[in-house]
């Protein structure tokens, strides 16, 4: 590995190393950054021999005071190695740099995020809403057959990859991905894991086991969104959100989407 440069601040205000130019595995060289989250940086790379660009993910160890994001790292290298699908971002290798960190390459996806598309447009077509949802459907199939949760289904989540004239939904991001049974449970206080407004009530309350269904619940939600631009659950605040999904009966559909009222 070439050595990396100094540290760079990114848009969240927060110290990353550039590791723009570092050679990786002696086949992949970092080209640029394209975003941060709450303990890993992704990188846009190119494979030297196949002139082919990917996607790096590093784990940010500095933000990771107590280890809970290296495990998280591991084990989403570890879900998206059991499963291969169309509907599903593909992992290519995982690896360590010269320095000791984790990292993994993936496919490069070319398109926006689902999250995106719903920002610009509110809400999608229902003929193209329910192929999206069929495509996740697919994929979510193949993640729990694997005997894997992905925990975290949302829009943000969703990349619409521009296939040839098709888009194809793909599921990405398994940093909350655990198995459906056993493994190590990283979090010990049942706190509850996910993003509020896609987490089904027994997310929301942090029971220790949960099962598919979770995945499910999300699915359609992110549906409910794409049909009336709106979640099926009141609130402003995070908090708010996960009240509601506790306490209250869902929103139905048609009080938003009346055409969509069933008969």
């Amino acid at each position: 590995m070439s050595a990396a440069g100094a540290m760079s601040r990114d848009r969240n205000d927060t110290y990353l190393l550039d590791r723009t130019g570092t050679l990786l595995g002696g086949r992949y060289r970092v080209l640029e950054l394209i975003g941060a989250g709450a303990m890993g940086s992704v990188w846009l790379a190119e494979h030297l021999a196949l002139r082919r660009e990917v996607v790096v993910k590093f784990h940010e160890s500095f933000r990771d005071s107590d280890g809970l994001g290296l495990r998280r790292f591991l084990r989403e290298g570890r879900a998206l190695s059991a499963v291969r699908h169309r509907n599903l971002v593909e992992l290519y290798e995982v690896g360590h740099t010269d320095r000791g960190e984790p990292f993994l390459i993936m496919e490069r996806l070319r398109g926006r995020t689902l999250a995106d598309r719903l920002n610009r447009e509110m809400k999608l077509p229902p003929v193209e809403a329910f192929d999206v949802a069929i495509g996740l459907a697919s994929g979510l199939e193949a993640v729990h057959a694997a005997g894997i949760l992905h925990r975290d289904v949302k829009p943000e989540n969703v990349i619409l990859h521009e296939e040839g004239d098709a888009i194809v939904p793909r599921l990405v991001d398994f940093g909350l991905a655990r198995p459906v049974e056993g493994g190590e449970r990283i979090t010990t206080d049942n706190r509850a894991i996910g993003t509020p407004g896609y987490m089904a009530p027994e997310q929301v309350v942090g029971v220790a086991r949960v099962d598919a269904r979770v995945d499910v619940y999300a699915l359609g939600a992110v549906l409910y969104e794409m049909l009336s631009g709106e979640l099926p659950v009141e609130g402003q605040t995070a908090m708010q959100l996960m009240a509601s999904t506790a306490e209250d009966d869902p929103i139905p559909l048609a009080a938003w989407c009346p055409e969509h009222r069933g008969p």
